[in-house]
Parts: structure tokens; C-alpha cells; sequence
């Protein structure tokens, strides 16, 4: 065991929690791509421009979570920590919409 290792930490944890920021950030601007495209009459983007802005919903809502569970107890566990509350902040806005144009 190196002496830098820490028990119970994972592999890749300091990796982890920028990747898990990252993640929370694009779901979060994916989340309001979606609410101009549902909102906004004027904006009529491209499929393709579509799906580039809007794949980042399942990827954020499946990448946050296992991002943190990755990061727990590493060296950089606050930016997974702030990429979670981002990702939580986006989905309450989702559930939002839903509710107010389901």
C-alpha cells in the first residue's frame, strides 16, 4: 500500500470529484436548454442542436450520483459535493417544468 493511499478510498477519487462538478454543471445547463426550448416560441434549433444540449439530462442525472459515490472520502470530495447540489438544484427546476407544462 502506497503511503498516500487511504483506507477506504477509491481509485481515481481526486478524479473523481471535478468530473462529478462537471457533470452537475452540464445537467444543470441542460436542464435550462430545456427550458428555452420548451419556453421560448422563437427558438427552433436544429435536431442535431437538440440532442448536442439535451443528452446531457440522462448523463448528468446517472454520471452525478455515481461521481460521488467515486469521490466520497478523497482529497477533492467538496467539488463533488458542489457538482451534487448543482445537479439537485437543476432537478428541482426539471420536476418544475414538468409539473407546470405536464
Amino acid at each position: 500500500m502506497r503511503t498516500l493511499e487511504r483506507r477506504g478510498v477509491l481509485p481515481g477519487a481526486s478524479v473523481a470529484g471535478p468530473v462529478t462538478l462537471v457533470l452537475g454543471v452540464l445537467f444543470t445547463l441542460a436542464v435550462a436548454y430545456a427550458y428555452v426550448l420548451s419556453l421560448a416560441d422563437g427558438v427552433n434549433p436544429p435536431d442535431w442542436a437538440r440532442v448536442v444540449g439535451l443528452v446531457w439530462l440522462p448523463v448528468g442525472l446517472a454520471g452525478v450520483p455515481i461521481g460521488y459515490y467515486w469521490s466520497r472520502d478523497g482529497d477533492r470530495q467538496r467539488l463533488a459535493e458542489v457538482g451534487v447540489a448543482l445537479a439537485l438544484v437543476g432537478a428541482v427546476a426539471l420536476v418544475a417544468l414538468v409539473v407546470a407544462l405536464g
